[in-house]
């Protein structure tokens, strides 16, 4: 089950292997071209972004939003995550530490719209780091009532995995 034919390219894709994601939250993108340099820093897997007055910082994680697709498979989103100030300093002191979960979970927002979905931006969530060759991941609030939510609580069928994959790879 794990390797399907793709109605759109005709190619065979590995469900673990593709993972829709976004390379920035959309913060990101609210900050004008020009200023980016100066009041965006980001790696491939944390970031800050500053307003245009230096008096107010937001901090991002990269992390996965896992939802399992019905059988044994896994597909997970690349998405951020906004967290408070505290949390990002603590994941980055974490960042290479081999017992990084262990860690109590934090809360975070999600950074990101995704495709598919009205109203994700923002959607509360916690963060639990999960190693240093991994990315941490992102679980939404259990009490939240967004098909988000649900399709990661209740998992999903395959066809609707396709549609992520289709979405974001084509």
């Amino acid at each position: 089950m794990d390797r399907v034919r793709c109605a759109t390219c005709g190619e065979e894709h590995d469900l673990r292997d593709v993972e829709p994601s976004y390379n920035r939250p959309d913060a990101y993108f609210q900050v004008p071209p020009a200023e980016r340099a100066q009041r965006a820093s980001f790696g491939t897997d944390e970031g800050r972004i500053r307003d245009a007055s230096d008096i107010e910082r937001r901090h991002f994680l990269r992390a996965l939003l896992p939802i399992r697709v019905r059988g044994d498979t896994e597909v997970c989103w690349g998405i951020w995550v906004e967290v408070g100030g505290w949390a990002w300093t603590r994941a980055r002191e974490l960042w290479n530490e081999p017992d990084q979960a262990g860690e109590p979970p934090f809360e975070g927002v999600l950074a990101n719209s995704l495709k598919g979905y009205a109203g994700t931006l923002g959607l509360p969530g916690r963060v639990q780091l999960t190693g240093p060759t991994s990315a941490p991941q992102f679980v939404l609030d259990e009490g939240l009532d967004h098909p988000l939510a649900r399709e990661q609580r209740e998992g999903v069928f395959l066809e609707r995995a396709l549609e992520w994959v289709a979405a974001h790879v084509h």
